[in-house]
């Protein structure tokens, strides 16, 4: 029911995994859930019913088992915590730079996260902490997952266009990286977004580079909440990026380009392919029955390529 590692995680995303060849933090232990103050039970089972998605949703957001314990107490032995407590799962992050650059060093870029619980009592991140407060040289247990589809085009001529906001703009540095590095001629665009220009702008200086050097020969933002807005309805995010340049988009995607996603799978990677298919719809002269074909066919030909969590 509950995740462990921030306030945004609800049931079914305790772990986020990349498939883009990424690096995986292990560690063993657990994190607990329960029910069983006077009417607990009734109570958190009536958080499953279907029809109550957005309360269970609400209900998990910044609860860890912790917390959940306090206020519906359990008794039990050892040996029933260790039949519903899970091993605590490795963290997947993905690859944020090339071998062609360092073939001695991996880049990851990790978001710490850190809040308060329920009770105000500080919570955090478990492997991003971990890593945040580490001694500088400490050794740190990894392995490399394997991703082989989730990669540049082989053609460097290939057009590339991705769709990473937050921390899924790291394997897209990596795959400019990949670009330069091969000297490819290839156009590449990169739609990313973020919070706050001024305190979330991932890689700033690093993507302002290639743009400047032509590697990067497209760049699209959007910043949520810099934007004066009355609520949610005024925020833009990449999805709305999309839409304002989807002519363009659409005659990228006819001129043969791959196109990447990585990020949020909850709502990011939904609300881009609904975009997406929308954008095919209109400016390909398409139904929205054949414009969602026409993306199954991009996908089954790897030109759409995902890796959301």
């Amino acid at each position: 029911l509950l995740a462990d590692d921030g306030p945004s995680a609800t049931a079914g995303r305790t772990v986020p995994v990349f498939a883009a060849g990424g690096i995986g933090l292990g560690g063993a232990g657990g994190g607990g859930g329960g029910g069983g103050a006077p009417n607990g039970g009734a109570e958190l089972g009536a958080l499953l019913r279907p029809e109550r998605r957005d309360a269970l949703a609400a209900f998990t957001r910044g609860r860890q088992a912790v917390d959940v314990l306090a206020q519906y107490p359990v008794r039990a032995d050892a040996q029933a915590w260790l039949a519903v407590v899970p091993r605590l799962r490795p963290r997947l992050y993905s690859i944020s730079s090339s071998p062609l650059v360092d073939p001695a060093s991996v880049s990851l870029t990790v978001s710490v996260v850190r809040f308060a619980g329920q009770s105000g009592r500080s919570r955090k991140g478990v492997c991003s902490t971990y890593l945040a407060d580490a001694v500088p040289g400490e050794s740190v247990p990894v392995f490399v997952q394997r991703a082989p589809h989730f990669r540049p085009p082989a053609d460097d001529t290939t057009p590339m266009i991705m769709i990473g906001p937050g921390t899924g703009v790291a394997p897209f540095l990596g795959f400019l990286q990949e670009r330069q590095a091969r000297g490819a001629s290839g156009r590449t665009w990169l739609f990313f977004g973020e919070r706050h220009r001024a305190t979330d702008f991932h890689y700033a200086e690093e993507l302002t580079a290639l743009l400047d050097m032509g590697t990067l020969t497209r760049l699209d933002v959007a910043f949520s909440r810099d934007q004066p807005s009355d609520g949610q309805a005024g925020r833009v995010h990449v999805q709305d990026r999309m839409r304002e340049h989807a002519a363009e988009l659409w005659s990228w995607l006819d001129d043969g380009a791959h196109l990447y996603v990585c990020g949020d799978a909850s709502r990011m990677a939904r609300d881009v392919d609904a975009t997406l298919r929308a954008i095919v719809a209109e400016h390909g002269n398409l139904s929205p029955e054949d414009a969602a074909a026409h993306v199954r066919r991009l996908a089954a030909e790897r030109r759409y390529v995902r890796d959301v969590y």
